[in-house]
């Protein structure tokens, strides 16, 4: 039995927004699987559409529900269920559209003949739901269509919003509902629909250890390109070919030996100016301790580093040893530097300008690793983790700082 839910439970901005969501990412699971010349539209020609060529369309109506039964799964669809019954009376309509040119027979069988309807839902498929199961039936030849249309004619509620679509969907003409149930679809039980486009992802030939970052790249592009539809009262339509052009190089940088960076928010310490290496450019003149926004910002770029090097190691693009040679080839670099940069200095003022010198050219320079020449972010972050690490320092003197 379905857990009862209060009026405001019904009604949340939370119920409302996962719907959305699931429905952006059926469509980034749709458009993930389209072939050369095909397109798919979000919320054009229905919720989400595919155009496979120029005569053939395939409808889709993505319908989420929040509402469990008993054991904590999705509700199933039942046979009078509000979800299925909209979703055939928009289709009806859909399929006699005036406005489109579809009042005769003639053209609503033409447009059913070439467009197929599905029905996307996380809720659960059941045998109880006798007319799903007929429709299945009929489409398999299991039973014939006499006996889909009588069980149709005979369904009653006292559901007024329910009757309404089942009424509307009675109108259209015997031979055009027949097409018109030969080709619906039902995807029940789609509730994961993230890991589903995953599974696209990875069926795209991307390693399994980057496909995170590909869905996390993909799907930032692709709502921010929605957003911006939605901002100019357009519509979001990907092509194939648009899919390659806009989106490819994600791909293509995920599939290459290249290390690949991670969007992350870091936590700040809450004493910024506490960090050996804050205090060490302090000790230069490079930072003081007003200067809370820059500390925050180089504090970002070793975090950042810190944290990559973490997330390549865990997923396998780099064992340990290449790390502990890419600090030592960073140290390196500082020591080459820092061996002719002090020479004849022989005033702290001249000791502080060559001090700042040393910095600026390393902060100049981008690191390899692993054959990845790094940003200049993570350069950076480099310097200042080896400089909390006490293995490098800015001032003539750093040591005795310590």
């Amino acid at each position: 039995m379905a857990k009862e839910r209060s009026h405001t439970e019904k009604t949340s901005a939370g119920d409302k927004s996962i719907g959305f969501d699931y429905q952006y990412y059926y469509f980034l699971h749709r458009i993930l699987n389209l072939g050369v010349g095909q397109s798919a539209g979000l919320e054009i020609k229905d919720d989400v559409h595919t155009q496979l060529d120029a005569d053939f369309n395939i409808l889709y109506q993505v319908k989420h529900t929040v509402q469990t039964d008993a054991s904590g799964a999705p509700v199933a669809l039942t046979e009078l269920d509000a979800d299925l019954w909209k979703t055939l009376y928009n289709w009806s309509k859909v399929i006699s559209d005036e406005v489109e040119g579809r009042e005769k027979v003639l053209a609503q069988l033409d447009f059913v003949n070439k467009t197929e309807f599905h029905l996307v839902s996380n809720k659960s498929q059941r045998d109880s739901n006798k007319f799903l199961r007929l429709i299945i039936d009929f489409q398999d030849g299991g039973v014939k269509f006499k006996e889909l249309i009588d069980h149709f004619n005979g369904l009653t509620t006292k559901d007024e919003d329910i009757k309404k679509y089942i009424d509307t969907v009675a109108t259209l003409a015997i031979e055009v509902k027949k097409k018109f149930f030969e080709n619906i679809r039902f995807e029940l039980e789609l509730d994961d629909i993230i890991a589903r486009v995953k599974r696209s992802i990875r069926e795209t030939f991307v390693d399994e250890k980057k496909i995170d970052y590909v869905f996390e790249r993909l799907d930032s592009s692709i709502s921010s390109d929605n957003f911006m539809a939605v901002k100019n009262d357009m519509t979001l339509l990907v092509s194939f070919e648009d899919f390659t052009q806009r989106y490819g190089k994600i791909f293509d940088e995920a599939r290459t030996k290249k290390l690949v960076y991670y969007p992350f928010i870091p936590k700040i310490p809450d004493d910024i100016f506490a960090q050996t290496f804050v205090k060490r450019l302090i000790d230069i003149g490079d930072l003081s301790f007003g200067d809370v926004e820059d500390a925050v910002e180089y504090t970002t770029f070793k975090l950042r580093l810190s944290r990559h090097l973490d997330i390549w190691v865990q997923i396998g693009d780099l064992v340990q040893t290449e790390v502990v040679k890419f600090h030592s080839d960073a140290a390196l670099r500082w020591k080459n530097e820092f061996k002719g940069t002090f020479r004849n200095c022989d005033t702290e003022a001249k000791i502080l300008d060559a001090a700042n010198e040393l910095l600026k050219i390393l902060r100049r320079q981008n690191f390899i690793l692993d054959e990845t020449t790094l940003d200049l972010e993570l350069s950076n972050g480099e310097l200042y983790l080896l400089t909390d690490d006490k293995r490098i320092g800015w001032h003539r003197d750093w040591k005795q700082h310590d």
